[in-house]
């Protein structure tokens, strides 16, 4: 008896290497700054994005729906919770901009590195 399924026996190497695409990575020290995985995804994945971005848009960057799921793999769900979750701690801004509108974005690096120090410094004063 054949334990392998049909499906098993045709996934070769070379299709489970286009299955896999690119893999998605993000800043691991930005989930204890947003208490959330899919925020400190969303997060990194916009420092990425204001970083290419013309340094004339003064930090501001149009993306997707579409996008940030290709790009990160989260839902609507969750990217507008993400997304609540960045606002809400002044991490990132939104607007809404022109006719049909577009949701803008731009990341606060100053209130992201604060926070990454107010972390660092609570970790120090905890001791080993």
């Amino acid at each position: 008896m054949n334990s392998r399924s049909p499906a098993t026996a045709r996934l070769n190497p070379e299709l489970l290497l286009q299955i896999l695409d690119l893999p998605v990575s993000f800043h691991r020290c930005l989930v204890p700054i947003t208490g959330s995985v899919t925020a400190a995804l969303l997060l990194s994945q916009a420092i990425c994005t204001a970083q290419e971005a013309d340094p004339a848009s003064n930090g501001w960057f149009t993306k997707s729906q579409e996008e940030w799921t290709g790009e990160t793999g989260l839902s609507r769900c969750e990217q507008e919770t993400a997304r609540r979750v960045l606002r809400e701690a002044g991490f990132m801004e939104e607007q809404r901009v022109g006719m049909p509108a577009k949701l803008w974005y731009r990341v606060c690096p100053e209130r992201v590195w604060r926070a990454l120090q107010d972390r660092a410094a609570a970790e120090a004063a905890r001791g080993p």
